[in-house]
């Protein structure tokens, strides 16, 4: 039990009997000639010095704040107390004593100083608190130089990592991990310097920790508690015998060392086992490197290192391989490499100038479906690289990127191996030159720019484009105006772009030309933004029933767009967004619903609505963590469509097959584009946020040609407190890339449940509990699912996890997981954050 001596009970007693209606002062300059300066709201006291040997008066307890002389370190000292008695260089202390020197603060009953040496003998209910790690020691007594940071303690509950609150069994803990110690006697050897005789160290909270290490002597020392011989207690029980323990102990640094063992099961990988080794190399650097050995499969290397540096600088790089022996049923090789990077680094304090980088290379699709951790990175078919190098000055950027995108099409059996068809686009390089809308001196009018030159190359199943060049402009011009309400945007600009290479349709395939190609187009666009209609409703009866008024907000928005003189739109080539260009003459037009909700009355702020802490200071509302009066956005749904004057795109149109051009990309991710036609589909956004607890949002394509719904998605979440809950429904008829007249043959149908519940959290004590699946209702299966438990003690905690992941022949997996945590220590186990419930 941790002791401390700041008696606060009695001292709201004596204050409120007014025992102690007046404070006396004393202060010792630092020379030898001590004089005394009483406050004159004190009377029946004397000013003037204490001679040798005399007692301070005796003022029935009244608390004195003084400053001592200076001790030959020349740090100054200030003493609080009942009563003094001065001999020389030794001052005796007693009632309720508090000292301060340097950074830390002294407490006892009974404190005898001496100011020469800097040396304090302390008695009854004695705190030492401070330090450079907020070092917090309670004991029944001890003696301690200030001046040096050593000392000796008896009967000690200590504390690495807290400060005190002045309630000795409620320190203020500084850091998620402190490191807590008992001793009956601790021997303070220097700044986190110790040894513990016959004594305990845990990360738990005391007085029951749920863990502990038993140990006749631990030493503490060079951020880190060693101890030989020692018992591991685990809720009261003894568990395991250590001959050599060590624990981390600094609370603001890294330990290199070896992290707990992973052990598990699997269906496809059977037995699990696994270890990795931590190395801390700098204080901005540490790697992480181990393997794990699947006892059906093979071995299974990784490593991670992270790097921080100045202001935004960091690089992340992961890896993770598997070295397979095949599968147990088909004894097919499933293995491979996937490796991660991502980096930035500014080289100015704005930002202006900076290098940017993500990268992954993934040797095989089969191996990310057979064996990542998670199914929505299972199923994830697009691999994508970039890194850019940017300039940006007054509205130019300058720029060079370099891109790759891998798109996998699937995966198929031949023979003994795995085939994985797939799509692959490198930029090499893309040089860009974008100028920011720019005013033209002396008019109302703004100019821009766009400018590029990239290398391309783009390969796929009997395709392959080589290497080649594209070099596009794009100068623009707009005049805003604003009237009475009313925004208007013409602009108009033109587009020449220019390919070192172009292709020729034939049937189904393409063949690249070594001609070139030169396409040349004007641009026209002209924005209409009438004024938003709004309407407020204040009424009694909303303002009792949601305790506020609403305003409905209308915004219509109508654009024309002209594009042409593109004359050869089926001779370039296709790399990306860029080369699908097409003449277009069109009316876009969209209308956009908003719903506020108008709080009246304050209220409690949940931890959800308090702003997040900013330099570590949470900012709390004028009205005391009161919420309410602001306006928040309740529902927003926006319904767009676009009118095709010309209904062939100037002849980019393909009858009978998927056709994807710019103009319907801006509209919608979807393709519908099958057939010349006049009419897009509409377009419906609706999302609804009431409260902090709730999300729904609807996502809807409807066909008004064909007939159809060809996306519709619906997603709901919950979060209560403990509880939470998310359901997702989603159904696409995709657009297949060829098809004739029958209307069946035209869309590929999806159709998936997707569901998520529980109550509890990681850090909620006792116990949680969640589940997840996923249904395909077009293949009639379970995708996956899972079922996961926990129990949360006071530091220590345990999860269990059952999962089922079915991704055809590839991926038919049970595997059971757990984890054992222990605050400050580690987790012992292998289910991972990625494959958590909750």
């Amino acid at each position: 039990m941790r002791i401390r001596t700041l008696l606060f009970i009695t001292s709201l007693l004596a204050c409120h009997l007014n025992l102690w209606p007046q404070t006396l002062t004393k202060q010792f300059p630092p020379h030898e000639q001590e004089t005394s300066r009483i406050n004159a709201s004190v009377t029946g006291d004397q000013a003037g010095g204490l001679a040798p040997g005399e007692a301070s008066p005796k003022t029935s307890g009244y608390p004195v704040a003084e400053l001592v002389p200076s001790p030959p370190s020349g740090v100054p000292v200030r003493f609080e107390y009942s009563r003094l008695e001065k001999h020389g260089d030794i001052y005796t202390l007693t009632g309720n004593v508090i000292i301060h020197y340097k950074n830390y603060t002294l407490r006892a009953d009974k404190i005898v100083f001496n100011r020469k040496t800097s040396e304090a003998a302390a008695q009854g209910n004695v705190e030492l608190a401070g330090g450079r790690d907020d070092e917090l020691i309670t004991a029944d007594r001890g003696s301690v130089n200030l001046d040096r940071e050593t000392g000796t303690f008896y009967d000690v509950v200590g504390t690495i990592g807290a400060r005190s609150s002045g309630n000795k069994r409620k320190p203020v803990y500084t850091t998620a991990n402190p490191f807590l110690f008992t001793g009956h006697e601790v021997v303070k050897e220097g700044p986190l310097q110790y040894r513990v005789i016959g004594g305990t160290i845990t990360s738990c909270r005391l007085p029951h920790p749920d863990w502990r290490i038993l140990a006749s002597l631990v030493t503490v020392n060079q951020g880190k508690a060693t101890a030989r011989n020692a018992y591991f207690k685990l809720l009261g029980a003894p568990i395991l015998y250590l001959p050599y323990v060590s624990h981390p102990v600094d609370t603001k640094s890294r330990q290199t060392g070896v992290l707990i063992p992973v052990i598990g099961t699997s269906s496809t990988k059977g037995t699990v086992l696994g270890e990795s080794i931590y190395w801390v190399i700098n204080r901005s650097t540490d790697v992480t490197v181990g393997s794990q050995y699947f006892s059906l499969r093979g071995w299974s290397p990784s490593a991670e290192l992270r790097y921080r540096g100045r202001g935004e600088d960091f690089a992340n790089f992961h890896f993770t391989a598997l070295f397979d022996r095949g599968a147990p049923e088909t004894h097919l090789n499933q293995g491979g490499q996937d490796v991660l990077f991502s980096g930035r680094r500014d080289f100015d304090p704005e930002g202006n100038t900076r290098l940017v980088a993500t990268g992954e290379y993934l040797s095989s699709y089969v191996y990310r479906e057979a064996f990542a951790d998670s199914f929505s990175l299972a199923v994830a078919s697009e691999v994508a690289s970039s890194a850019y190098l940017t300039h940006n000055h007054d509205g130019y950027l300058e720029s060079l990127r370099f891109d790759r995108y891998q798109n996998f099409q699937g995966i198929s059996q031949m023979g003994n191996a795995y085939y994985t068809p797939q799509i692959r686009i490198l930029h090499l390089p893309d040089l860009d030159l974008d100028v920011l809308d720019r005013s033209l001196d002396g008019t109302s009018a703004v100019w821009g720019f766009s400018g590029s030159f990239t290398g391309l190359s783009r390969s796929e199943p009997n395709f392959s484009s080589g290497y080649a060049g594209r070099f596009d402009l794009y100068p623009h011009l707009s005049v805003p105006l604003h009237l009475a309400g009313w925004n208007f945007r013409p602009e108009i600009g033109v587009r020449e772009t220019f390919y070192t290479q172009s292709q020729t349709p034939t049937g189904g395939t393409r063949i690249v030309e070594h001609a070139v190609a030169n396409r040349k187009d004007i641009e026209a666009d002209f924005e209409v933004r009438p004024p938003a209609l709004e309407r407020d409703y204040s009424v009694p009866w909303l303002d009792r029933l949601l305790g506020g008024e609403m305003r409905h907000v209308v915004e219509p928005k109508v654009a024309y767009r002209y594009v042409g003189g593109i004359d050869n739109f089926s001779s370039i080539p296709r790399f990306d967004a860029t080369d699908v260009v097409s003449d277009t003459n069109e009316l876009d037009y969209s209308l956009t619903q908003r719903l506020f909700f108008h709080h009246l009355h304050p209220r409690s702020c949940t931890n959800q609505e308090l702003p997040p802490p900013t330099s570590g200071v949470i900012h709390v509302p004028a009205t005391y963590k009161e919420c309410g009066g602001q306006s928040s956005e309740w529902i927003n749904w926006t319904l767009a469509a676009k009118y095709f004057f010309d209904p062939n795109f100037g002849g980019a149109v393909t009858p009978f097959h998927r056709n994807v051009l710019d103009t319907t990309l801006d509209l919608t991710g979807v393709a519908f584009l099958g057939s010349a036609r006049n009419y897009s589909p509409i377009i419906s956004r609706l999302k609804v946020r009431t409260s902090e607890q709730t999300d729904i949002e609807w996502d809807a394509d409807y066909d008004t040609k064909a007939g159809r719904l060809n996306a519709d998605n619906i997603f709901a979440d919950y979060r209560r407190g403990n509880l939470f809950g998310s359901f997702g429904y989603a159904t696409l008829q995709a657009l297949n890339p060829a098809f004739n007249a029958n209307l069946a043959s035209q869309v590929t149908k999806y159709n998936l449940l997707r569901l998520l519940g529980g109550v509890g959290n990681p850090a909620k004590r006792g116990l949680s509990a969640g589940a997840s699946a996923g249904y395909d209702y077009t293949e009639d299966a379970l995708q996956y699912g899972g079922l996961q438990a926990s129990y949360n003690w006071d530091c220590c905690g345990f999860s269990i996890e059952y999962r089922r992941l079915a991704l055809g022949s590839v991926r038919n997996e049970n595997s059971y997981s757990f984890n054992f945590t222990l605050a400050g220590v580690g987790a012992a186990g292998n289910l991972k954050h990625s494959e958590q419930i909750f």
